[in-house]
């Protein structure tokens, strides 16, 4: 379900990605719902790359974020803060605002993590600017990878995860990353029961 001012659009993917934290000693995670595109002016996403924190050895494998509510009223601009930006294609550009007033709750169900969203934000919708767009979302999540920074030894990545998750459910996977002045080796962890293939 994804309901904006009350009307259904059908989702096209919905999954949790998180990155791991070193300095701040926090596996951060973070979600993209993607809705399907209805025309050239409405393809609805959700997306954020630090909406939920934990720290080490709060939970050992990551359906442990069912019952976690991230809640604000005022947003942030500040990124590193939890946060969470509904975003459209208009005319094949894509444009993104912060949501307020957000409540976001994870649950299992079955085993399955569900993620309810609620909350406004100001957006250009339906080819309008409209004040207070009300979204209302939930769908089951999906869970992809960890990206661990800079490729080390899979011994030392483990190691560096093993605090937050435990690390029997992951691949290390290596890969490349193109900087304005070289390549780099990049390593991440990706969840062994990965249901699809996500680009």
């Amino acid at each position: 379900m994804f309901k904006i001012n009350d009307k259904d659009y059908e989702i096209q993917q919905a999954y949790i990605d998180a990155m791991l934290d070193d300095e701040n000693e926090e596996l951060i995670f973070g979600i993209e719902i993607e809705g399907k595109r209805v025309d050239d002016f409405t393809l609805p996403s959700i997306t954020s790359d630090t909406l939920l924190k934990i720290k080490k050895y709060e939970i050992k494998e990551w359906r442990g974020i069912a019952g976690r509510i991230v809640e604000w009223g005022k947003y942030s601009k500040n990124i590193w803060k939890p946060y969470a930006k509904f975003v459209n294609c208009y005319k094949n550009t894509f444009r993104g605002n912060f949501l307020y007033n957000a409540k976001i709750e994870f649950t299992n169900i079955n085993n399955k993590i569900f993620i309810k969203i609620k909350g406004l934000c100001d957006s250009k919708f339906n080819c309008k600017e409209i004040k207070t767009l009300s979204l209302d979302i939930e769908t089951e999540m999906d869970f992809t990878w960890i990206q661990m920074g800079p490729h080390e030894t899979e011994e030392a990545a483990r190691n560096r995860l093993h605090p937050y998750l435990d690390t029997k459910y992951f691949n290390y996977d290596v890969s490349k990353l193109q900087l304005s002045n070289n390549v780099t080796d990049m390593g991440k962890f990706i969840y062994k029961d990965i249901k699809k293939i996500y680009v």
